[in-house]
């Protein structure tokens, strides 16, 4: 006890850092941190005491633009907000799989991708009326968390930093059962608290992600699929119409296209989401969350069936899911599918269509005014489009929606 007590010299604070670390290192999860914008200095303090090695897979600080564009797999609108957090917590925690794939010893319950990303003070030249925050995302099995902390200005750099770095010890000690006094207790204002929003999901759902990138990736995998009621009716129906997208969110549009679908095909539409993604991270539970509640305001929609969720991106491997389905999809993705610009080689192409006739998919195309479709002779079996008179669209979007509503 009085080595202990000379190593603080009665600095509570840094015995309560002590206390916390510890006891993240005695839990069984294993870390990978992406840190950017401040807060890096969280990873020293996991380091500091040792026992650093059982707790931390791999730290990185993605301080460049081009740096965290890498590692979510796109640009952001924002580089600090909630959804980008989210999706470096994603990234963090396919990363963490990947970094245990051969590790015996490794749970996948047990791994933990953080990061945060933070808007600081820049000192005397700062804009007026900009906000100082916090974001702390974390990623496990079955839950996503994002946690924002709006600073309360007049603090210094190193101040905001400090706070940064303990509210992400603070977020890994709360996952690994810290039940006990946070350091940000001791550190905020009355007026400053922490919002936070969180998203589980089903153990079938987290099993879909809880795999590595190089067996989620391989060709021959056939992908898993979850089904979830949108309509008590069709709950045993086979899937003869697919509506794959993202919905993010859901929109009149997509609605009038199932119903105009459904009415000339004579089937119920039902709705296909990809949680993977070709070259991103996949959806985070939160934001997947948000897209189902969009689906399921429209749920007393008759023609409308029910909703999957698969680790398929890409349309070759939902024919292996759907076979004997009609895929709804829209001009821009009919250019994409079926043009040889968009695949390695015209072999690559033609391959893809046969797979397509031997399963027995066919695709109803919806045009849009703005864009120039001409469907190829070669393919006229496949394809039945939609033509203006029967569906017009009218130009909106979900990122127009999601623009309008001021989310990402």
């Amino acid at each position: 006890m009085k080595k202990r007590e000379e190593r603080f010299s009665g600095n509570e604070n840094e015995e309560l850092l002590y206390e916390i670390v510890m006891r993240i290192h005695e839990h069984p999860c294993k870390l990978v941190l992406a840190i950017t914008g401040g807060g890096a200095e969280a990873i020293g303090q996991l380091l500091r005491y040792g026992g650093g090695s059982s707790t931390v897979l791999e730290a990185i600080v993605p301080y460049n633009s081009g740096a965290l564009d890498d590692l979510i797999g796109r640009k952001p609108k924002k580089y600090a907000s909630p959804a980008t957090v989210r999706a470096m917590a994603m990234a963090t925690y396919r990363r963490a799989l990947s970094l245990t794939e051969n590790d015996e010893t490794a749970n996948n319950r047990d791994l933990i991708g953080v990061a945060a990303s933070c808007k600081l003070t820049t000192g005397s030249g700062e804009r007026e009326g900009r906000e100082h925050e916090i974001y702390v995302g974390i990623q496990s099995f079955d839950r996503t968390v994002e946690k924002t902390l709006k600073i309360t200005k007049g603090r210094s750099r190193q101040e905001e930093e400090h706070i940064a770095a303990c509210m992400i010890i603070d977020s890994i000690a709360k996952e690994c059962g810290w039940d006990g006094e946070m350091l940000l207790d001791r550190l905020l204002s009355g007026d400053e608290g922490i919002e936070e929003r969180e998203a589980s999901v089903s153990r079938d759902i987290a099993h879909m992600l809880a795999r590595p990138d190089s067996i989620m990736k391989r060709p021959d995998l056939k992908p898993d699929v979850v089904m979830l009621n949108l309509n008590e009716k069709a709950s045993d129906e086979k899937p003869e119409i697919i509506f794959s997208g993202s919905f993010n969110p859901c929109h009149r549009n997509h609605i009038l296209m199932a119903e105009q679908a459904s009415r000339k095909l004579g089937k119920n539409v039902h709705f296909e989401i990809s949680i993977t993604n070709v070259d991103k991270p996949p959806i985070d539970f939160i934001s997947l969350q948000e897209r189902l509640d969009s689906l399921k305001e429209y749920r007393d929609r008759d023609f409308l069936g029910n909703i999957y969720l698969t680790v398929a991106p890409l349309f070759i491997q939902k024919a292996k899911v759907f076979e004997n389905a009609t895929f709804i999809i829209g001009a821009d993705t009919a250019i994409r599918l079926f043009k040889v610009r968009y695949y390695r080689n015209e072999d690559d192409m033609r391959n893809m269509l046969a797979e397509f006739r031997e399963k027995n998919i066919h695709f109803l195309v919806f045009r849009r005014k703005a864009v120039q479709l001409n469907i190829e002779p070669e393919i006229s079996d496949l394809c039945e489009v939609v033509s203006l008179e029967e569906y017009e669209d009218n130009g909106i979007s979900s990122s127009d929606i999601r623009k309008e509503m001021g989310i990402e």
